[in-house]
């Protein structure tokens, strides 16, 4: 039976990829883990099911072996999403991190000028629930989650 090993990446969809490189290191403090390189080749349009592709991309990361990848479409050009800030219709999707201080967090992305949702209380729970939780967009409308919870117990399986 065919098994998957690892998870690889996080694709998002960005209208420009130097200003999704910018918001994910310099507001969220990842590093570039692949530079910026533009695709065009007849496999690459045969993987992602459109003729004549050609993208840039980007790999950001925290160095834990899962990045996100920030997708530029060049062509075939693509429209912002008018359901972009539903977060609860299928297909819907989001990426989450786990921090040291989600109200650290909170207050610098509030500074940025960036919306948030999620309570500012603490909750009480054991490993693996979050304690704190918090919800957010990317400039392109790319739902991320940050959570603080308490360590992995030994031996956990949880993720």
């Amino acid at each position: 039976m065919p098994t998957v090993q690892t998870i690889y990446h996080t694709g998002f969809i960005v209208e420009n990829l130097d200003k999704a490189i910018d918001f994910y290191t310099r507001v969220l403090g990842m590093t570039i883990e692949r530079e910026p390189a533009v695709t065009e080749t007849p496999w690459i349009s045969q993987v992602v099911g459109y003729e004549n592709v050609k993208m840039r991309q980007a790999y950001v990361g925290v160095g834990d072996g899962h990045s996100i990848e920030l997708i530029e479409y060049m062509r075939p050009r693509g429209e912002k999403r008018s359901d972009q800030y539903d977060r609860n219709r299928p297909g819907s999707a989001h990426a989450a991190m786990v921090v040291n201080s989600v109200p650290e967090w909170r207050e610098r992305l509030e500074a940025e000028g960036i919306k948030i949702f999620g309570p500012k209380e603490e909750r009480d729970l054991e490993y693996p629930w979050a304690r704190y939780a918090i919800y957010f967009q990317d400039p392109d409308g790319n739902w991320l989650e940050m959570i603080s919870r308490d360590p992995k117990p030994e031996g956990s399986q949880a993720n």
